[in-house]
């Protein structure tokens, strides 16, 4: 059906007016397109254009008239409208999306009615909305309607503005990007007009400079670069921060020339806006060249960066939201911690004790009334507002009635509190220096705003191996060729590094090839590759250096020049800086376009001299203008070659003369630091990559010439061949070469051993691979193969079907590419290290002390990762190491129950696993065997893991054990695994940023995990715990003194304080020190906290907020509350102490009483505590005296009219405030004191520990230089 469109469009003449675009619907068509004599597919896809699609509604087959019209859009170049000066509704591409984005979820319109409806998703909002919407019916009327308004609007008011403020930033964000400027081409003017990026439309020709980010996918049709080819950064897209290829539409390239733009695009059917960033299919037609098929290496998607390319020129086939970009971001992440789900259990147990409190109540006042059923009047009441002959109806009424008193034990201001300090504790996260990583200019990222609590509560640590326990910067160290082993090093440089690395060999470590023995004399020499290669310190073996010297063009052309040993050096070297993706980056790139818009040459005499551009006039003026250079990363430009054509027989002085000499020794840019360390290994060998381009690559060997080998398929790598190949052909001899390098497993079967020395050489360089692996060294396996021209040409015509295919192409391509890696020959191998980053030992270490079980999800070989693991602490000499390598699911079944056990034996165990005995275990039948198992070991090491396994472990232990689970990765292949876990944690590290753009807390380095859970996680989740209990005990203990005054006023629901106290008293006057205490106080100091791992262990086991600390909490407020209501009581029982006296002295004593409870509970004092205590009091003491003096009447029936002063004048009132705040305080503080003198938590005797260490150094060191620092260590700590 596609291709039936695809010919009809194809043949359709290009438009010269906007009339011959339309038909007589006035809808955009080819002019054949309402020929109802064309079949059903036809049809279907001449109408793949309309932008009304009420044409086919007369059409019998509208249905899939329009599903058609879903899975394909057509574009045609907006300089034809242009040009031709037609209707603006004349164009199609009007239909599409603009390029201005909106991230932000309200408007002004909007904001109010969506903000409403999105918090009273919450129950707690929705509960008090009803209590207000009750309060309103005449027969109930706890409160005055207004007044009872007054904390839900201020719970509301308080979160609107937060969200408010928060969508207001992402408008500012917005409105940077919006007004972001591009060059943008002008079919009236001819020239390029500099505009805004929300100006940008589908269709728009649109031109880029180097380092330019990319306003919208363009589908490239124009590259300064020679080979039709630029560079791109796709970092803020999938986050590798490796440059990727990007190539200009195939066949397009020949119509560069003086073409005028409306005779090369007609129109462009792609894909409808998808969010898939790896997928992207389309026909391009154009007059001379017909149907050209685009994909996506054609499409440079919007938020990438142009690369190591002058400019790139465009059309726009996506824009704005419809973006690839755009259509991925799926906001901001939200999950709910553990706490928060204790907290929704007990806001349950506080709604179950307020409806019994107002069962009471109903029940006591039915049974008040009846008491008075002979009396003709009720005390206190007046006369028909009391129906007594129908009791349950008065009692459901004042049941309600309680509802609205009683409301404040459901504590309507800890929602929005929590997230008050949430905000709080992320903010002096993410600004603790010592989680600042100073080289890469990186702190901590809190991207998940609401679970910092869930750091304190961690129980199992998932982690990758490469790049998050170690460097990922690769140094080579070893290589096994012709059953030699060699053992050296050669550092990969940094960005502001050089290209080629020293080698410094062991000596002792080289084995003699023959059975004689040699003297080996180590020398100091330099390998001059270029013109500032010298001062290069090479330590290599004598004879080593002579052979490698001995390689040349010639060699490579005729290997039977030399031995048998040099051949297998030879082949080493080279598919060591030829199988690869590998960039040579180039000079300094320049921004070719004028003020103007003009695109200008560099001099008379360069290939932009010629009428390069498709696009009109622009060839014409080249000469008139001198060239505007941008500034240029130097990242990606500090050194590069010129790019000239050489010959295999071409010296480095004939590429000097031609290209008037290098700027400097090539700069690589890998799209793993694996192949970056074998280029940089095989370049200070002496073999060195100097030039690549999509058909050729190009080497400099050991003798300065210069090799070319064309490109013929490169067959990437996948996780499932576990090899990348590359097929090439030499330049001079036409001879064809398959190099082909992966992971030892993937050779086992696709090695060719027919002579004895093959076999011999197999089994020594196996022998080989197992001691680096058992070093710790990175293992890679290198292989080639001779193919003749007719093998090729029949495996390439299998090869092409692959490609073209639309339905299984994966499947078909990874069959193909293994037919043709067979009969392989191994050459050799190579061993890189990857070092441990700076304190991963100590940080594993500390994690394990903190009661973390530490699990090691690797896809590297087992020995590899056994050394890692003993490296890096996980495993120590004291633990039983159990290795789980298995065949079979019964093999695997078996194997578990008899180490099952064996595990009592062990006081320590480490459990390691391979990736085929995993996947057997994963299984369900034998998954709890497994775990009963992994329960009983320290530490875990799973080897050969897939993505998809690590995702898998990490989802059993998470389900099955129900613990907090924490994963750590810094790939594309942990995002799986990081959003399995409770918590996700991404390094910033080489492998790019997507492990951290899907991750909840991103850092620099894996030992800043260390102190962001042992410090910021215990000290949030202890701050949090106690912040939640507190509200829930001070709510309770204020309606509880409500409630015991029902008892003398024959449960009617009469409050004794004024309703204004009682519904700002949570949000007014006892709000501000919680916040404080939530945000600052510590109960131990950072670094004893890392002094002593152990005490983490409070959170996991949830010591701080468990079940029975609730109830505890409620019984406590019980006692205080008797004592606040009773004692004042009983004092004044004989005095003339009226109802709102008693109300406002009953409300001081809470006040008083909760606050000192705080105090009690703060375990750390800085100036802000005292400040929130102080600002506490004077609020309250100004509030009701101003409502005392001024309020006459303002909430009937209550009257505070000269309250305050009147309780106060009595000297008995201060008398009774003291006794009922010591009565009331003094059990909490019995306790507290009891506690921590005769049963100290862990936490206590820590510090006591602590203190005792001061004081004996004080003791023991009078000098004032020893007092000070003793000081600094113990006492001064971060507020952080």
């Amino acid at each position: 059906m596609m291709a039936n469109s695809l010919n009809e469009c194809g043949d359709m003449e290009s438009p010269t007016s906007c009339d011959e675009l339309r038909n007589n619907t006035g809808v955009y068509t080819s002019a054949n397109s309402l020929d109802m004599q064309r079949t059903v597919e036809s049809q279907v896809s001449s109408f793949s254009s309309f932008r009304d699609w009420s044409v086919v509604n007369f059409l019998p087959w509208k249905k899939n008239v329009r599903s058609a019209l879903r899975r394909t859009r057509t574009i045609v170049p907006n300089y034809v409208f242009d040009e031709t000066g037609a209707e603006i509704g004349a164009n199609p591409n009007l239909q599409y999306a603009n390029n201005k984005i909106k991230t932000t979820k309200y408007t002004l319109l909007t904001f109010l009615p969506k903000n409403l409806f999105e918090q009273f998703h919450r129950f707690a909002n929705l509960y008090f909305i009803f209590i207000v919407a009750l309060n309103w019916v005449p027969a109930i009327n706890a409160f005055g309607k207004e007044v009872a308004m007054i904390p839900v609007l201020v719970v509301l008011s308080v979160t609107a503005v937060k969200d408010g403020f928060e969508d207001y930033r992402r408008h500012l964000s917005d409105n940077d990007v919006n007004h972001n400027t591009c060059r943008i081409f002008s079919g009236s003017k001819k020239i390029y007009e500099k505009r805004e990026w929300q100006e940008l439309h589908v269709g728009d020709i649109v031109h880029l400079s180097c380092n330019e980010i990319i306003p919208a996918d363009i589908l490239l049709l124009r590259s300064s670069d020679s080979q039709d080819m630029c560079y791109v950064e796709t970092l803020n897209i999938d986050g590798e921060n490796n440059l990727k290829q990007r190539q200009v539409v195939k066949d397009f390239v020949r119509l560069k020339g003086d073409l005028s733009a409306e005779k090369v695009i007609s129109t462009i059917d792609c894909d409808t806006p998808n969010n898939q960033i790896y997928r992207f299919s389309g026909i391009m037609h154009c007059r001379q060249a017909g149907q050209i098929p685009v994909n996506k290496d054609n499409l440079l998607l919007r938020g990438c960066t142009l690369r190591n390319t002058d400019y790139v020129e465009g059309i726009v086939i996506y824009a704005g939201q419809e973006s690839k970009a755009m259509l991925n971001n799926s906001g901001p992440r939200y999950k709910q911690s553990q706490l928060e789900h204790f907290m929704n259990r007990d806001v349950i147990w506080c709604v179950i004790i307020l409806f019994v409190l107002c069962t009471i109540s109903a029940v006591g006042n039915a049974v008040w009334l009846h008491s008075y059923e002979e009396e003709p009047l009720l005390p206190f009441i007046p006369p028909n507002t009391v129906n007594r002959d129908n009791l349950p109806y008065e009692s459901f009424v004042l049941f309600l009635t309680c509802v609205i008193v009683y409301q404040v034990i459901i504590p309507i201001s800890l929602y929005v509190s929590l997230e008050i300090v949430k905000l709080g504790q992320v903010y002096f996260i993410s600004h603790d220096l010592n989680m600042y990583h100073a080289p890469s200019n990186k702190r901590l990222e809190c991207r998940a705003l609401n679970i910092p609590e869930e750091l304190g509560q961690i129980q199992h640590v998932f982690c990758d191996k490469t790049g998050t326990l170690t460097e990922n910067k690769m140094i080579f160290q070893k290589c096994t060729v012709g059953g030699t082993s060699y053992s050296g090093q050669v550092d990969t440089p940094s960005d502001d590094g050089c290209a080629n690395g020293s080698i410094k060999v062991n000596h002792e470590s080289l084995l003699n090839h023959s059975s004689k023995a040699t003297k080996l004399q180590a020398i100091n020499t330099t390998w001059e590759t270029d013109a500032n290669t010298a001062g290069e310190a090479l330590q290599v073996d004598l004879d080593l250096k002579t052979e490698i010297c001995a390689i040349s063009s010639s060699t490579i052309c005729d290997p039977s020049l030399l031995s048998e040993k040099l051949q297998h050096i030879q082949d080493l070297l080279l598919i060591m800086a030829l199988c690869n993706t590998v960039v040579v980056s180039k000079k300094p790139h320049k921004d070719r376009m004028n003020d103007n818009g003009i695109i200008v040459s560099e001099s008379s005499s360069t290939l932009f001299e010629s009428s390069f551009s498709f696009l009109p006039s622009t060839a014409k003026i080249f000469k008139s203008f001198q060239p505007k250079n941008d500034p240029v990363s130097e990242k990606y430009t500090k050194y590069g070659l010129d790019t000239v054509q050489i010959s295999a027989s071409q010296s480095v002085e004939d590429v000097n003369s031609q290209s008037g000499g290098l700027d400097g020794k090539p700069y690589y840019e890998a799209e793993s630091p694996d192949e970056l360390a074998l280029v940089h290994a095989a370049s200070a060998y002496g073999v060195q990559l100097v030039r690549r381009t999509p058909d050729t690559i190009s080497v400099m060997l050991p003798d300065k010439t210069i090799m070319d080998f064309d490109i013929l398929r490169m067959l990437s790598f996948d996780s499932t061949r576990k090899r990348m190949s590359i097929i090439l052909r030499n330049s001079i001899t036409g001879k064809i070469l398959l190099f082909c390098k992966g992971a030892d497993s993937a050779f086992t079967v696709n090695l060719v051993d027919d002579t004895t020395a093959k076999v011999r050489n197999t089994e020594e360089t196996f022998e080989h691979l197992e001691e680096y692996a058992k070093e710790g060294l990175r293992t890679l396996c290198l292989s080639k193969r001779m193919l003749s021209e007719e093998e090729y040409t029949d495996w390439l015509q299998v090869q092409e079907v692959a490609e073209s295919a639309v339905e299984d192409r994966d499947e078909q391509l990874f069959s193909v590419a293994c037919q043709i890696e067979t009969d392989l020959e191994l050459v050799g191998a190579t061993g890189v290290e990857d070092r441990l980053q700076e304190g991963v030992p100590h940080c594993i270490a500390a994690l394990r002390a903190a009661g973390m079980r530490v699990w090691v999800l690797t896809g590297d070989k087992q020995e590899t990762a056994v050394n890692i693991a003993y490296s890096c602490q996980l495993f120590t000499p004291a633990m039983h190491v159990l290795f789980l390598t298995c065949h079979s699911k019964e093999a695997a079944q078996d194997l578990l129950y008899t180490f099952t056990k064996e595990a009592a034996l062990w006081k320590e165990l480490a459990l390691v696993v391979d990736g085929r005995t995993l996947s057997y275990i994963l299984e369900p039948q034998i998954a709890e065997d497994f775990l009963t198992l992994c329960n009983q070991c320290t530490a875990v090491l799973c080897c050969r893991a897939t993505p998809l396994q690590k995702a898998s472990v990490v989802r059993l232990v998470k389900e099955n054990l129900h613990v907090l689970t924490l994963a750590v990765g810094d790939g594309a292949n942990d995002v799986t695994m990081i959003h399995t876990a409770d918590v996700g944690v991404g390094i910033s590290g080489q492998e790019g940023m997507q492990a951290v753009m899907a991750s909840d807390f991103a850092m620099a380095r894996f030992c800043h995990l260390e102190r962001l859970l042992l410090v910021h996680g215990h000290w949030c989740y202890d701050r949090l715990a106690s912040m939640i209990l507190y509200f829930f005990y001070k709510n309770a203990s204020y309606v509880l003194v409500l409630f015991w005054y029902q008892c003398y006023c024959g449960f009617s629901g009469q409050v004794m304080v004024d309703q204004m106290y009682l519904l700002v008293y949570s949000l007014l006057f006892t709000s501000l020190q919680p916040l404080i205490n939530g945000v600052f106080d510590q109960d131990a100091p950072d670094h004893l906290l890392l002094e002593k791992p152990q005490l983490y262990k409070q959170g996991p086991q949830s010591s701080v907020y468990k079940r029975g600390t609730f109830w505890i909490n409620m019984l406590d407020a019980l006692y205080q509350s008797v004592v606040i209501f009773f004692v004042p009581v009983l004092v004044f029982d004989s005095s003339e102490l009226g109802m709102w006296e008693l109300g406002t002295l009953s409300t001081s004593i809470c006040m008083c009483v909760h606050t000192l409870h705080l105090c009690i509970e703060t375990r750390s004092w800085m100036w802000v505590h005292m400040a929130s205590i102080a600002i506490s009091f004077v609020v309250y003491i100004v509030y009701i005296l101003l409502t005392s003096v001024v309020c006459l009447t303002c909430n009937p029936p209550s009257n505070p009219y000269w309250v305050t002063m009147h309780v106060m004048a009595r000297p008995l009132h201060w008398f009774v405030l003291i006794l009922v705040i010591v009565g009331a305080l003094f059990p909490r503080f019995m306790v507290r004191m009891v506690q921590t003198n005769f049963f100290p938590n862990p936490v206590i005797q820590a510090k006591r520990c602590n203190d005792r260490k001061f004081l004996a150094s004080y003791n023991t060191h009078t000098s004032q230089t020893t007092l000070f620092s003793a000081t600094s260590t113990t006492h001064i700590r971060s507020p952080f």
